[in-house]
């Protein structure tokens, strides 16, 4: 199965799928019918939400305003009732990565436009590396501002595909590589 372009920015800059498990986002008191998700961008249609262990329907019973991770219920939950949301997020949404697709017009461009983002915005920058054991975040950008070269390198040529060797990646993404499957020459 061959990756579209929105997974080969995702992969060239590293922007792995997060899992969100069994989350706590409140409980109904009755009224209130906003929830706020604790990590966003929330990935278009990977949600599944509970009121009191009770699936909910997107789109019925709720819906999500996925880049701020808003949940909005039709009808209030019950005073009481445990709101619990399973989700993935990312550093950047499918909207914004396609965004930048759009606007560069290559795989590499886009993905070097997206580090430099990443570079100028510490919130998500923080974001990016959450969940990360002992991530020094100085050597973290170092990192970054190493792979922004290669591909803003890879740019100017026009490739249009990421293509590093196994030793490329690991040397510019450690600590962000953790499973061997990640150093796939496939991509």
């Amino acid at each position: 199965m061959a990756l579209t372009n929105l997974q080969r920015v995702r992969l060239a800059i590293a922007d792995r799928l997060r899992l969100v498990l069994n989350e706590h986002l409140g409980t109904g008191d009755g009224t209130t019918l906003h929830f706020q998700m604790g990590l966003f961008p929330v990935l278009d249609e990977t949600d599944a939400l509970q009121v009191d262990g009770v699936a909910q329907v997107r789109d019925t019973d709720y819906t999500i305003e996925n880049d701020v991770g808003l949940v909005t219920f039709a009808a209030a939950p019950a005073d009481g009732a445990a709101v619990r949301a399973t989700y993935r997020w990312a550093s950047f949404s499918d909207d914004e990565l396609n965004d930048l697709l759009s606007e560069y017009g290559t795989v590499n461009a886009a993905a070097a436009a997206a580090l430099r983002w990443l570079l100028a915005d510490t919130e998500r920058f923080i974001k990016y590396t959450f969940g990360q054991e002992s991530v020094d975040r100085t050597a973290a950008r170092k990192q970054i501002a190493g792979l922004l070269a290669l591909l803003e390198r890879r740019a100017s040529k026009a490739v249009g595909l990421v293509k590093a060797t196994n030793d490329d990646r690991e040397a510019l993404m450690y600590p962000f590589i953790e499973q061997p499957e990640d150093l796939d020459d496939d991509v």
